[in-house]
């Protein structure tokens, strides 16, 4: 597992040699707060922790294409509890090319190294963390050709997810693993064309997710299907309105949904947005799917959510900005339920393109069917970042 660092030195010295003809941006960012439930866990801890943010984004001039790259790493460190401190390290490298008149193919490749720590039990006299390194890698295609009056559009990804091996605070806990191996295989179809003023597109998608046979049992997670097909339309009026829907059918299927094989849901995406003069904003969003990667069930989740925000600039260098966001997890393996809550105050001071400070509070509510997974937290975080 130690060839990400090399894979990642090796993109970076091949590109090296081409940065000077490059269109490059880099984006820092420095951070100090403090949370009343550091670990968002049922066992509330409090305290404080800063953080800090250095990337590199960009493009090349390649042959009769463009190479996209970027590489960000984020620090997190938690003051009281040194176990849940986060290096985060990242890169990614992409190429697109138009090969002949009306057909674009676009690649992307994607790795993550996370080694963060949580906390697993609170004590009267004690408190026992661990500490995990894990790793993700993301690999995506697509064609896109001029057919049948309108764009058409196939793509593929592959998704990875290797979580590490799990080790305590404690010498009376022995290494141990706590999630299993996913991997999710992605293919999609899409057909856009004019259409009243706007744009229209008739959307079909594949999905499945992948589990390794020894990690079925020993964590009850099973691999599972979705099957979705769509119908979107998005246009933007005068004023500065912007209005995005989406409906259709998604079909989970799986052998592990008890007397049924699949299970059907409606499929919905709305968003919404408002941009009239003198700096005021207004977006809200609804989406309804069904998701079998980035699960807490054993097969899949229908997912539910609800987000409004609202800004206004009073000033150049001045913003402040509410948001909400309301989510509901049902679960399809368990009778099981997860609703969780957050509002986030914001205030932005600072011109744009330059370094800006911006002062954020956020509460947060989690409810679950089990009464005694419930959290709340309430974070305060300043940071000051920016791009050049």
């Amino acid at each position: 597992m130690r060839t990400f660092p090399a894979a990642l030195s090796a993109t970076v010295l091949l590109i090296a040699p081409s940065l000077a003809i490059a269109e490059t941006t880099v984006d820092y960012m420095a951070g100090y707060g403090h949370s009343t439930n550091i670990f968002e866990d049922p066992q509330a801890l409090s305290g404080p922790f800063w953080e800090g943010k250095l990337g590199l984004r960009g493009s090349i001039p390649l042959g009769d294409g463009k190479l996209t790259y970027g590489a960000r790493h984020l620090e997190r460190r938690i003051i009281d509890y040194r176990f849940g401190d986060m290096h985060f390290s990242g890169g990614n490298l992409g190429y697109s090319i138009e090969v002949d008149k009306g057909i674009l193919i676009e690649m992307e490749t994607a790795a993550v190294r996370n080694s963060s720590g949580d906390l697993f039990l609170k004590l009267p006299n004690d408190i026992i963390g661990y500490r995990t390194t894990d790793y993700s890698t993301q690999t995506a295609g697509k064609v896109t050709v001029d057919l049948l009056g309108g764009k058409t559009a196939f793509s593929a990804r592959y998704d990875t997810e290797r979580p590490g091996t799990a080790r305590f605070t404690t010498d009376l806990l022995g290494q141990s693993k706590l999630d299993p191996d996913v991997s999710l295989a992605t293919f999609g179809a899409s057909h856009f064309r004019a259409a009243g003023g706007g744009e229209l597109c008739f959307c079909l998608e594949y999905s499945r997710s992948i589990i390794p046979s020894r990690d079925q049992s020993a964590f009850t997670r099973f691999p599972a299907e979705t099957l979705r097909g769509s119908l979107a339309y998005a246009r933007q009026f005068e004023e500065g309105f912007t209005l995005v829907g989406e409906a259709g059918m998604i079909t989970l299927l799986s052998d592990d949904l008890g007397s049924v094989d699949h299970k059907s849901e409606p499929y919905l995406h709305a968003e919404a947005r408002w941009e009239p003069a003198g700096g005021f904003e207004f977006a809200s969003g609804f989406n309804q799917t069904i998701v079998i990667d980035d699960i807490d069930d054993a097969v899949g989740e229908l997912t539910q959510t609800v987000t409004a925000s609202i800004s206004q600039r009073f000033h150049p260098w001045v913003k402040a900005g509410l948001t909400f966001e309301t989510s509901r997890a049902t679960y399809y393996y368990y009778l099981y339920e997860r609703k969780t809550q957050a509002l986030t105050a914001s205030l932005l001071l600072g011109p744009e393109k330059k370094p800006q400070l911006t002062i954020e509070y956020t509460h947060s509510l989690k409810r679950e069917t089990d009464p005694e997974q419930d959290y709340r937290a309430d974070v305060v975080v300043a940071r000051i970042g920016g791009s050049f």
